[in-house]
């Protein structure tokens, strides 16, 4: 079962923890990745989900199910992505890490892409879907950026939209073979 948005749900960041939280109900808190150096000023007062919020979280719900995922790990994904769209603070691109594609994508807001780097492979979910560039937040666990650089999985990096490929879904990847 998938939880719902409703009218109660606060944004809040947590000094002691140093994470934006979003309070769910009186016992269920989510802790973001996200710490208070890469939060936005706004992010220090209570807020509430609202409907933009709500809108962005069944729009990216419906992407976040073509993930081989189960539905808490979607909806931890989903919250967040919508943490990262509200609240992150505003980056550079950062394409340096990835190599260049022919041809490549003019991505969406919650479309799932595909970007490589010199030490692996890494899938995305794009939050903010720019004309040149786009806000990612990274699907892979550690994906490696260089040697000595990883970006955890629910990182966001900012990168040139000509970095990126169209995710192809695990079951149309192969063939069947008669």
């Amino acid at each position: 079962m998938c939880i719902q948005p409703n009218d109660n749900w606060q944004w809040h960041y947590d000094a002691h923890h140093d994470r934006l939280m979003l309070d769910l109900s009186d016992r269920m808190i989510f802790a973001t990745e996200y710490k208070g150096r890469q939060l936005v000023p706004g992010s220090f007062t209570t807020q509430p989900f609202c409907v933009d919020d709500a809108a962005l979280y069944y729009q990216l719900m419906d992407k976040a199910v073509e993930l081989d995922w189960s539905t808490p790990h979607q909806v931890q994904l989903v919250l967040n992505a919508i943490a990262v769209s509200r609240f992150y603070k505003p980056m550079m691109p950062q394409s340096w890490f990835f190599g260049e594609v022919h041809p490549f994508i003019i991505p969406e807001t919650g479309a799932l892409v595909c970007m490589t780097t010199l030490h692996g492979k890494g899938e995305f979910m794009v939050i903010e879907a720019g004309e040149q560039a786009s806000v990612c937040l990274n699907l892979t666990d550690d994906l490696m950026l260089t040697a000595s650089k990883i970006l955890p999985r629910f990182g966001v990096i900012k990168v040139m939209n000509n970095r990126m490929i169209a995710r192809v879904p695990a079951q149309t990847q192969y063939r069947q073979v008669g």
